[in-house]
């Protein structure tokens, strides 16, 4: 894989929900960070499908979609939660 373009062009041949990525090619695919991905991983909101080389992880590409949703929702919950609290503690 070389790259975003060779990751799109693949995509656009198989079907989002067969596709079996990497954790470079899953974080090129929902916008985010290598770490973002471990960081779902090791969360729980991300499980590997498979392993490949060196037991490194692959992830469907359906279960990226899932939890990047997962996560968006749970840092949408924590902003309101917050400001929940910083309006109860401003007219304390």
């Amino acid at each position: 894989m070389n790259g975003p373009c060779d990751l799109l062009e693949r995509l656009e041949r198989e079907d989002i929900h067969d596709a079996v990525l990497t954790v470079a090619e899953a974080a090129i695919y929902a916008q985010v960070t290598e770490q973002q991905v471990r960081d779902w991983k090791r969360r729980g909101h991300l499980r590997p499908c498979d392993y490949g080389p060196r037991r490194r992880p692959l992830f469907r590409g359906i279960d990226v979609v899932l939890a990047k949703n997962a996560a968006e929702r749970n840092l949408a919950r924590t902003q309101v939660q917050n400001l929940a609290t910083r309006e109860a503690s401003a007219s304390a």
